[in-house]
């Protein structure tokens, strides 16, 4: 079967996943002004109509890779959450969640690269997402602070500096990855969680 006859018995959902892919390339690889209609359209072996039929126009195409991303980020983020250890055991729940999200972001680089790096000309709806996430996992650093020591003085600021400093070795992991092996981040992770845990308790 020839490239034509391919193009033509592809799905509109194989089509949408493809547009998508070329799109998520030229964003990862330089930016989201890169990405223009005619670049996709050619880079896919499409026509431009053919993307106005599945997102409407340019920002909508954006915003769907944006989702798209933001939902399989979200899906990584609980699969790490799910196989983090017991909180009795102090810091094993984050050094084994952290160790799902190095994983993660190994597996799925370009994923993680659109949230820790935000390429230039990124529509609001990835800062929108981005801040949400954010949120969220500060808000399950500071549930489980709380939940391995109840007393702990400032749980706020505690899950801010775990989550900023969780960020920072991930964008190491990306951009340093063989000085930012597997083992040295988490040996600096646990070595972190402590100090943090061991905070004069609340009066």
């Amino acid at each position: 079967m020839d490239e034509q006859s391919r193009r033509h018995r592809m799905t509109a959902e194989s089509r949408r996943e493809q547009i998508l892919d070329v799109t998520h390339a030229i964003v990862d690889t330089e930016s989201f002004h890169a990405a223009t209609l005619g670049r996709i359209a050619t880079e896919a072996g499409i026509t431009r109509t053919v993307i106005y039929q599945q997102f409407g126009d340019l920002p909508g195409l954006f915003v769907a890779l944006v989702d798209r991303e933001s939902e399989r980020a979200a899906a990584q983020f609980a699969s790490a959450v799910a196989a983090s250890g017991d909180p009795d055991e102090d810091d094993g729940t984050f050094s084994d969640a952290f160790a799902g999200f190095l994983h993660a972001v190994d597996a799925h680089p370009a994923t993680w690269r659109l949230f820790l790096f935000p390429p230039q000309g990124a529509p609001p709806e990835l800062h929108e997402r981005l801040a949400h996430a954010e949120a969220v996992v500060r808000q399950y650093i500071a549930d489980v602070l709380l939940e391995i020591n109840p007393r702990i003085s400032d749980v706020e600021y505690s899950a801010r500096t775990l989550h900023v400093a969780g960020r920072e070795l991930l964008r190491l992991r990306l951009t340093e990855p063989e000085a930012a092996s597997h083992d040295r981040l988490l040996a600096h992770v646990r070595r972190l969680t402590p100090a943090l845990l061991r905070q004069a308790p609340r009066r």
